[in-house]
Protein backbone atom coordinates (compact mmCIF):
# COMPACT_ATOMS: atom_id res chain seq x y z
CA UNK A 1 0.00 0.00 0.00
CA UNK A 2 1.48 3.33 -1.07
CA UNK A 3 1.58 6.69 0.62
CA UNK A 4 0.20 9.78 -1.10
CA UNK A 5 1.89 13.19 -0.85
CA UNK A 6 -0.20 16.19 -1.90
CA UNK A 7 1.73 19.37 -2.66
CA UNK A 8 4.56 18.53 -5.05
CA UNK A 9 6.15 21.99 -4.93
CA UNK A 10 6.45 22.12 -1.15
CA UNK A 11 9.76 21.80 0.68
CA UNK A 12 8.66 18.61 2.41
CA UNK A 13 7.56 16.85 -0.77
CA UNK A 14 11.14 16.89 -2.06
CA UNK A 15 12.24 14.53 0.72
CA UNK A 16 9.68 11.74 0.37
CA UNK A 17 10.85 8.60 -1.44
CA UNK A 18 9.29 8.51 -4.89
CA UNK A 19 9.42 4.69 -4.90
CA UNK A 20 7.08 4.38 -1.94
CA UNK A 21 5.03 7.56 -2.37
CA UNK A 22 2.88 9.02 -5.10
CA UNK A 23 3.61 12.76 -5.14
CA UNK A 24 1.09 15.06 -6.82
CA UNK A 25 0.07 18.70 -7.08
CA UNK A 26 -2.63 20.03 -4.79
CA UNK A 27 -4.32 21.74 -7.73
CA UNK A 28 -7.26 20.09 -9.49
CA UNK A 29 -7.07 16.90 -7.49
CA UNK A 30 -8.56 13.85 -9.26
CA UNK A 31 -10.65 12.81 -6.27
CA UNK A 32 -12.50 10.02 -8.07
CA UNK A 33 -9.25 8.31 -9.05
CA UNK A 34 -7.60 8.87 -5.68
CA UNK A 35 -10.56 7.43 -3.80
CA UNK A 36 -10.30 4.14 -5.70
CA UNK A 37 -7.00 3.41 -3.94
CA UNK A 38 -6.49 2.37 -0.32
CA UNK A 39 -3.68 4.61 0.93
CA UNK A 40 -1.52 3.86 3.95
CA UNK A 41 -0.94 7.53 4.76
CA UNK A 42 -1.81 10.74 2.97
CA UNK A 43 0.47 13.71 3.65
CA UNK A 44 -0.95 17.21 3.07
CA UNK A 45 2.16 19.29 2.37
CA UNK A 46 0.81 22.15 0.28
CA UNK A 47 0.72 25.86 1.24
CA UNK A 48 3.53 25.49 3.78
CA UNK A 49 5.45 28.53 2.48
CA UNK A 50 2.65 31.09 2.58
CA UNK A 51 3.77 32.27 6.01
CA UNK A 52 5.64 35.29 4.70
CA UNK A 53 4.49 35.60 1.09
CA UNK A 54 0.88 36.45 1.78
CA UNK A 55 -0.64 38.03 4.83
CA UNK A 56 -4.29 37.92 3.90
CA UNK A 57 -6.92 36.33 6.15
CA UNK A 58 -9.10 35.27 3.22
CA UNK A 59 -6.27 33.47 1.40
CA UNK A 60 -5.19 31.57 4.50
CA UNK A 61 -8.78 30.64 5.31
CA UNK A 62 -9.46 29.36 1.79
CA UNK A 63 -6.31 27.26 1.51
CA UNK A 64 -5.32 26.28 5.05
CA UNK A 65 -8.85 25.72 6.32
CA UNK A 66 -11.56 25.33 3.68
CA UNK A 67 -9.62 23.54 0.95
CA UNK A 68 -7.64 21.40 3.38
CA UNK A 69 -10.84 20.38 5.15
CA UNK A 70 -12.47 19.51 1.82
CA UNK A 71 -9.55 17.21 0.98
CA UNK A 72 -9.62 15.57 4.40
CA UNK A 73 -13.36 14.88 4.26
CA UNK A 74 -13.06 13.18 0.88
CA UNK A 75 -9.83 11.24 1.32
CA UNK A 76 -10.26 10.19 4.94
CA UNK A 77 -12.46 7.38 3.63
CA UNK A 78 -9.68 5.81 1.55
CA UNK A 79 -6.68 6.09 3.87
CA UNK A 80 -5.56 4.69 7.18
CA UNK A 81 -4.20 8.05 8.31
CA UNK A 82 -4.01 11.60 6.99
CA UNK A 83 -1.05 13.70 8.09
CA UNK A 84 -1.64 17.45 8.37
CA UNK A 85 1.23 19.86 8.89
CA UNK A 86 0.45 22.55 11.41
CA UNK A 87 3.15 24.61 13.16
CA UNK A 88 5.00 24.81 16.47
CA UNK A 89 4.40 28.57 16.23
CA UNK A 90 1.11 27.82 18.01
CA UNK A 91 3.23 27.99 21.19
CA UNK A 92 5.30 31.06 20.27
CA UNK A 93 4.12 33.04 23.31
CA UNK A 94 4.58 30.29 25.88
CA UNK A 95 6.22 31.48 29.09
CA UNK A 96 8.57 28.52 29.56
CA UNK A 97 11.53 27.25 27.53
CA UNK A 98 10.15 23.89 26.37
CA UNK A 99 6.91 22.82 24.71
CA UNK A 100 4.81 19.64 24.91
CA UNK A 101 1.59 18.54 23.26
CA UNK A 102 -0.04 18.86 26.67
CA UNK A 103 0.63 22.62 26.68
CA UNK A 104 -2.25 24.86 25.62
CA UNK A 105 -1.73 26.90 22.48
CA UNK A 106 -0.63 30.47 23.16
CA UNK A 107 0.59 32.58 20.28
CA UNK A 108 0.81 35.93 18.55
CA UNK A 109 -2.20 36.09 16.27
CA UNK A 110 -1.39 36.19 12.56
CA UNK A 111 -3.61 35.03 9.67
CA UNK A 112 -1.32 32.04 9.07
CA UNK A 113 -1.26 30.78 12.66
CA UNK A 114 -4.96 31.50 13.16
CA UNK A 115 -5.76 29.36 10.11
CA UNK A 116 -3.75 26.47 11.58
CA UNK A 117 -5.61 26.73 14.88
CA UNK A 118 -8.99 26.91 13.13
CA UNK A 119 -8.30 23.76 11.09
CA UNK A 120 -7.10 21.91 14.19
CA UNK A 121 -10.28 22.80 16.10
CA UNK A 122 -12.55 21.77 13.22
CA UNK A 123 -10.89 18.38 12.78
CA UNK A 124 -10.72 17.63 16.50
CA UNK A 125 -14.41 18.47 16.90
CA UNK A 126 -15.35 15.64 14.52
CA UNK A 127 -15.08 12.22 16.19
CA UNK A 128 -14.39 10.31 12.96
CA UNK A 129 -11.85 12.70 11.49
CA UNK A 130 -10.05 13.14 14.78
CA UNK A 131 -9.30 9.40 14.90
CA UNK A 132 -7.80 9.31 11.42
CA UNK A 133 -6.07 12.68 11.11
CA UNK A 134 -2.68 13.26 12.73
CA UNK A 135 -1.30 16.75 13.25
CA UNK A 136 2.42 17.40 12.92
CA UNK A 137 3.72 20.56 14.58
CA UNK A 138 7.20 21.12 13.10
CA UNK A 139 9.58 23.76 14.37
CA UNK A 140 11.31 25.97 11.81
CA UNK A 141 12.73 23.96 8.89
CA UNK A 142 14.71 25.19 5.90
CA UNK A 143 16.19 23.84 2.69
CA UNK A 144 17.24 24.98 -0.77
CA UNK A 145 13.57 24.65 -1.73
CA UNK A 146 12.67 27.55 0.55
CA UNK A 147 11.11 30.46 -1.34
CA UNK A 148 13.52 33.36 -2.08
CA UNK A 149 11.77 35.93 0.12
CA UNK A 150 12.51 34.17 3.40
CA UNK A 151 15.66 34.59 5.50
CA UNK A 152 17.10 31.20 4.60
CA UNK A 153 15.94 31.54 1.02
CA UNK A 154 18.23 34.57 0.82
CA UNK A 155 21.08 32.78 2.61
CA UNK A 156 21.00 29.73 0.35
CA UNK A 157 20.78 31.87 -2.78
CA UNK A 158 23.75 33.92 -1.58
CA UNK A 159 25.91 30.86 -0.94
CA UNK A 160 24.96 28.99 -4.11
CA UNK A 161 25.34 32.01 -6.39
CA UNK A 162 28.03 33.99 -4.50
CA UNK A 163 25.66 36.94 -4.07
CA UNK A 164 25.81 39.74 -1.53
CA UNK A 165 22.67 40.11 0.56
CA UNK A 166 21.20 42.19 3.35
CA UNK A 167 19.44 40.49 6.27
CA UNK A 168 17.77 41.52 9.51
CA UNK A 169 18.30 40.29 13.05
CA UNK A 170 19.61 36.72 13.35
CA UNK A 171 21.03 37.04 16.86
CA UNK A 172 18.55 34.76 18.55
CA UNK A 173 17.99 31.09 19.39
CA UNK A 174 15.55 28.76 17.66
CA UNK A 175 14.80 25.07 17.46
CA UNK A 176 15.87 24.38 13.87
CA UNK A 177 15.64 21.20 11.80
CA UNK A 178 15.96 20.19 8.17
CA UNK A 179 12.83 19.09 6.23
CA UNK A 180 14.48 15.69 5.74
CA UNK A 181 14.09 15.15 9.49
CA UNK A 182 10.48 16.40 9.44
CA UNK A 183 9.60 13.84 6.76
CA UNK A 184 11.35 11.04 8.65
CA UNK A 185 9.41 11.74 11.85
CA UNK A 186 6.15 12.11 9.88
CA UNK A 187 6.56 8.70 8.29
CA UNK A 188 7.13 7.16 11.72
CA UNK A 189 4.28 9.00 13.44
CA UNK A 190 1.21 7.22 14.78
CA UNK A 191 -0.04 10.09 16.91
CA UNK A 192 0.02 13.90 16.92
CA UNK A 193 3.61 15.08 17.20
CA UNK A 194 5.72 18.18 17.76
CA UNK A 195 8.68 17.71 15.43
CA UNK A 196 11.74 19.39 16.88
CA UNK A 197 15.36 18.72 17.70
CA UNK A 198 15.07 18.95 21.47
CA UNK A 199 17.73 21.69 21.59
CA UNK A 200 18.37 25.28 20.54
CA UNK A 201 20.51 26.68 17.73
CA UNK A 202 21.91 30.21 17.72
CA UNK A 203 20.76 31.29 14.27
CA UNK A 204 23.63 33.66 13.45
CA UNK A 205 26.21 31.00 14.35
CA UNK A 206 24.47 28.52 12.07
CA UNK A 207 24.43 30.97 9.17
CA UNK A 208 28.11 31.81 9.68
CA UNK A 209 28.96 28.10 9.70
CA UNK A 210 27.14 27.64 6.39
CA UNK A 211 29.33 30.32 4.81
CA UNK A 212 32.48 29.05 6.51
CA UNK A 213 32.07 25.46 5.33
CA UNK A 214 31.22 26.75 1.86
CA UNK A 215 34.63 28.49 1.82
CA UNK A 216 33.05 31.94 1.92
CA UNK A 217 33.63 34.81 4.32
CA UNK A 218 30.35 35.81 5.99
CA UNK A 219 31.34 39.49 6.24
CA UNK A 220 32.08 39.66 2.52
CA UNK A 221 28.59 38.55 1.53
CA UNK A 222 26.21 39.56 4.32
CA UNK A 223 25.18 43.02 5.41
CA UNK A 224 23.39 43.02 8.75
CA UNK A 225 20.55 45.48 9.25
CA UNK A 226 19.83 44.63 12.86
CA UNK A 227 17.12 46.63 14.54
CA UNK A 228 17.11 45.78 18.22
CA UNK A 229 14.27 47.00 20.38
CA UNK A 230 13.96 46.72 24.12
CA UNK A 231 10.20 46.57 23.59
CA UNK A 232 10.43 43.49 21.36
CA UNK A 233 10.79 40.20 23.17
CA UNK A 234 11.41 37.08 21.10
CA UNK A 235 10.29 34.01 23.02
CA UNK A 236 12.77 31.15 23.11
CA UNK A 237 11.23 27.69 23.14
CA UNK A 238 12.06 24.21 21.92
CA UNK A 239 10.70 20.68 22.03
CA UNK A 240 10.78 19.14 25.49
CA UNK A 241 12.75 15.92 25.04
CA UNK A 242 14.88 13.84 27.44
CA UNK A 243 17.53 13.65 24.72
CA UNK A 244 18.57 15.52 21.60
CA UNK A 245 16.65 14.07 18.64
CA UNK A 246 18.49 15.90 15.88
CA UNK A 247 21.99 17.23 16.51
CA UNK A 248 23.58 20.45 15.32
CA UNK A 249 26.03 18.39 13.28
CA UNK A 250 23.15 16.64 11.51
CA UNK A 251 21.48 19.98 10.78
CA UNK A 252 24.72 21.39 9.39
CA UNK A 253 25.51 18.32 7.28
CA UNK A 254 22.00 17.95 5.87
CA UNK A 255 21.98 21.62 4.88
CA UNK A 256 25.50 21.75 3.44
CA UNK A 257 24.87 18.70 1.24
CA UNK A 258 22.46 20.81 -0.78
CA UNK A 259 24.68 23.87 -1.22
Amino acid sequence: MKNLVIGDSSQLAQYFCKNSCKIISSRNLPFNDLMKIKWEKIFLCFAEQRTFIENDDEIFCKVNVQYTLEIIKKLVLCSKKIIVYSTAELWNKIDKPTINLSDSFIYDKTPYIESKKKLYDLVKSDSYMSKKVLFMFPVNFNSIYRKPGSLFGKIFDSIKNKKKISIGDTYFYRDLVHPKFVVKKSLEANTDLIIGSGRLTFVNDFIRDLYHFSNMNYEDFVEENNIFSLNTKRNIYYLNSPKVLYSYQELLEDTLKEL
